[in-house]
Parts: C-alpha cells; structure tokens; sequence
C-alpha cells in the first residue's frame, strides 16, 4: 500500500533534479538560470517547491502576482524574485518584501521610483520588459527613448536586467519569427545598455528557447518554466514528469447489466457484472468532468481502467473489470501513466492546464 492513503499531490524531486540537468546542459557554464514559480508552481506548490530550487542552485524565481511572492519569503526563500504581472498599486508591498518588478511601460517606471524614493530606496532592482513580437506588455522603441530620458533622475532604481518573450519558440514553422524577435532584442536591449553605466542581466529564452536557440540567443540567463515539469520541444523522453496525482480507492463493487453508475445514469453497463471502482478524487481536485464516461483512463496496480459514468465534485468511477483492487489501493491520476500530456491531448489543451489545475485543497507530498 501506499505510504500516502489519501488524495495526494506527489511531487518527485529527483526527477525535478535531472530536469534542471537537462536544461542546464543546452546552457553555458556562467549562465544564471531563473525558474518560473507562479500558478503556485505549475500546481507544485510555492514555499517548499521554492527551497527546493533555491537548494538545487537556481538563479532567480518568477511569479505572476505580488501574493505568491510574500508567500515565498515567508518560506525563509532569499532567492530575487521577479514579479512579473504587479498592479502599481502593489509596489509598497513588493519593496517591503524585497520584490523586483517587472515594469512594462514608462508609467510603471516613474510610479516605481517615486515609490522608492518615497520609502528611501536606492538602487531598488527592477526589470525592464521589452515587446519583441508578443504584443502582450513590454517597451517598444519610442517609449524606450522616453525612458533613457528618465534613467539619470532615477536614482531610486538600478536595472537588474532586461527582458522579452518569445512568441513561438517551440514551433519551427515560425523559426522566422523568433529570429526576428532574437534581433529586435538585441536591438532594443543594446540600446538601453548603451544608456547605462552598467550592464543589465539579459535574457530571453524561455522553456523550448533553451532547447532550440540557445546558440543564437543565450544572453546572461534563461528562464525556465513548463520544461522543468517535464515539457520538451526537442525529445520529450530525456524528461521526466515531476507531478503524480493518486488518489485511493474508496469502495470496489459489481453492476449488472444494464444498472447505470454515477449521476445522470450516465454510465451504462453492457456487460453481465462490471467491476466498479469508486475514487476519492473528483472535478473540484482538478480531474476535470471532460475525461467523463471512458474519455481518460487512470492506473491501477499496473492496469489502464477507463471512467464510467460522470466524474462527480469529489469522486469518480473506474470500470476495473478484471483488474486486482480493493479499498485503500492508490490510483495514479497522472504521472509516468497517464502523463499530463495524454490528458492534455484528450481534453484538447496544454499540458500547464493540467497542472495547474489541481486545486489547493490537496495536499502536496514531497518525495525525495
């Protein structure tokens, strides 16, 4: 039996280890590595997942909101950390708790400064963002201009670094494009440089960047985001998946023929006496009601078992027929069988929904 008898979120830390590996080898040896924790780590958790990474020698941390960062440093992480999508009016939050922002346009800039100079900052790190192609947020050229106008009063910031966002790095039908956006980057970065007396941190490779660019595009550090949770653009098989989601088996009963399982008499039997496993997992833990009715299958004790019947808000049924279970068996959801990528495939999405879809309310079990 599992050492875990209920409704888990396993996170495997070795596996997170071979996948920095993995990474750090398309890189050169002084580059800084940064690995995005936002969406409470892809699903994995932020305070534990964070010491994690700070012990495994990353660079930096990124998150989206001001929330995940405080609650990064109330984990005792010293790791800088970039927020990445702070409102203006977060920025005396973010300097309380030693959080770098990432200004996409002059009025984030001068907001920033005055409220750094107001709290008797000086040289407070921020992070210039540049639209090279997303058109999402960032500086194009002429605001940039307007900013190197205000660098020489702005003693109460110091650019940390510099960056942009790829918009299809991991598809070689737009390989164009990204050279394009490689060039408009090291244009607009150059330039902003070239206004300092200081060279900024550059980077712009994200998760496929540092597979297929790396070459062309290194600059001082790479951010890494979906690829450490096992996403590859290259050779998905030199990865391994970091989440499991399991769950137990609740009751094990027989069905005859023509009874139906689950709400909405969904699930019909057409067999003589199926084999019914009812789980303690449902739509409200993240296994979303589309995989319904034989869309996905889950493992159980080596065994592909599809659903039956409606997935429910807190449990779901398997067809076990011919398979070995009973109650307390754990059920792998996702993991090394089915992966996120299956799942993803059969409800039409990306594997980062799957992840993050795993609600708080389970718990994340570290394995290590």
């Amino acid at each position: 039996m599992s050492e875990h008898q209920y409704t888990h979120l396993e996170i495997n830390v070795s596996n997170i280890r071979h996948n920095l590996r993995y990474f750090r080898s398309f890189l050169s040896a002084n580059s800084k590595l940064l690995v995005l924790v936002k969406a409470y780590g892809y699903g994995h958790g932020i305070g534990e997942f964070s010491r994690i990474l700070e012990d495994n020698g990353v660079d930096y941390l990124a998150v989206a909101f001001p929330g995940e960062g405080v609650a990064i440093r109330e984990a005792g992480v010293r790791l800088p950390v970039i927020v990445l999508s702070s409102g203006m009016e977060h920025y005396p939050l973010l300097i309380r708790n030693r959080l770098e922002p990432s200004l996409p346009c002059l009025e984030a800039f001068q907001r920033f400064v005055r409220e750094a100079s107001a709290l008797g900052q000086h040289d407070y790190p921020v992070h210039i963002k540049l639209d090279t192609g997303m058109h999402r947020l960032g500086f194009e050229k002429a605001e940039l201009e307007a900013l190197t106008e205000e660098l020489p009063l702005a003693r109460s910031v110091r650019i940390a670094s510099v960056f942009s966002h790829f918009v299809a790095s991991g598809d070689p039908a737009h390989d164009d494009f990204t050279r394009t956006q490689i060039a408009r980057f090291e244009t607009l970065s150059s330039f902003l440089s070239d206004h300092l007396d200081y060279k900024p941190i550059r980077h712009l490779l994200n998760s496929p960047g540092i597979e297929r660019f790396a070459k062309e595009a290194g600059y001082d550090m790479a951010r890494l985001g979906i690829g450490i949770y096992g996403m590859s653009y290259v050779d998905r098989s030199r990865l391994r998946p970091t989440a499991y989601l399991k769950t137990p088996v609740l009751q094990v009963k027989y069905v005859r023929q023509g009874e139906t399982v689950g709400y909405a008499r969904a699930g019909r039997v057409t067999v003589p006496a199926a084999k019914i496993a009812t789980l303690a997992i449902g739509y409200a833990d993240g296994v979303n009601r589309h995989l319904s009715g034989g869309k996905a299958c889950f493992s159980v004790n080596g065994h592909r078992a599809p659903t039956i019947g409606n997935i429910c808000m807190d449990m779901c049924m398997l067809d076990v027929t011919g398979i070995e279970v009973k109650p307390g068996d754990m059920v792998t959801v996702f993991g090394d069988d089915p992966t996120i990528f299956e799942l993803a495939d059969i409800l039409g999405t990306i594997p980062y929904e799957i992840l993050t879809s795993v609600a708080f309310r389970v718990p994340r079990i570290y394995k290590m």
